[in-house]
């Protein structure tokens, strides 16, 4: 099992994994909740897959299992900037305008997009599967949360179902819920803005916890200037590559 963390532009160095988690997104929200967004028959891909946006996906067993991309709020790629503003100022039709009474406009907050996991189908396949899937999920938050706190973040911010700040707090992280929220008309799911405290504490630790608990699976790969957490000082042979609606 693999947790990958880079940049937009860093895609190339990881092989097959940013594909894999365009073609996991298309079968988790396209095929599996109905949105209606960009899409072909095998991936899918947004206005906000840019060069300001930051990937952590896990692998395992040969295919992507999880991940998510985020992007500081002070992102502008064209006329784009990031999915909760653009949707205020009324360029994204299926989110309200009026969500959040503040909009953040600093890199001291990052928003997290395109979260998704093969929880379903993967377990149906796989025991093993079934029993790691919260692992990979804490790895893919924990990747993002360590990669924007070390650029400067400070909060992570979501707009997810209801139960996703129950499950970040029990990750250890402080969750909360912020502004108002909605059902969405293409999946029938309510959705809410959340805000997460970036606690290096918190990400180490599920790093030390989880990513050394099997040493013969696990592998870290990821920019080692930007992610500061070595497994080598923690005397493991894990390897850290040099080459990073909702």
């Amino acid at each position: 099992m693999q947790l990958h963390v880079f940049n937009y532009l860093d895609q190339y160095k990881h092989g097959s994994v940013y594909r894999e988690f365009l073609g996991l997104r298309k079968r988790v929200l396209v095929d599996g909740l109905g949105w209606q967004i960009p899409h072909n028959s095998e991936v899918e891909e947004d206005q906000y897959d840019n060069p300001t946006a930051v990937y952590s996906v896990v692998r395992a067993n040969g295919a992507v299992i999880a991940g998510a991309r985020a992007a500081p709020c002070n992102s502008q790629w064209g006329e784009w900037s990031y999915m909760l503003k653009d949707a205020r100022d009324g360029k994204i039709d299926a989110i309200p305008k009026d969500l959040l009474q503040t909009y953040p406009e600093s890199a001291s907050t990052w928003e997290c997009t395109r979260f998704v996991s093969a929880n379903t189908g993967f377990a149906r396949q796989s025991s093993w599967a079934a029993e790691h899937m919260e692992t990979a999920t804490k790895l893919v938050v924990a990747g993002l949360c360590e990669f924007a706190f070390d650029q400067g973040g400070e909060h992570l911010m979501s707009l997810s179902p209801l139960g996703l700040g129950r499950l970040l707090r029990s990750f250890g992280y402080q969750a909360k819920t912020a502004g108002g929220g909605y059902r969405c008309r293409e999946d029938g799911r309510r959705y809410r803005p959340f805000f997460m405290t970036c606690d290096k504490h918190v990400n180490r630790g599920l790093f030390q916890r989880h990513l050394a608990a099997d040493q013969t699976q696990w592998e870290l790969r990821c920019p080692a200037d930007n992610l500061h957490w070595h497994p080598q000082k923690q005397h493991s042979p894990l390897h850290i590559g040099n080459q990073q609606h909702g």
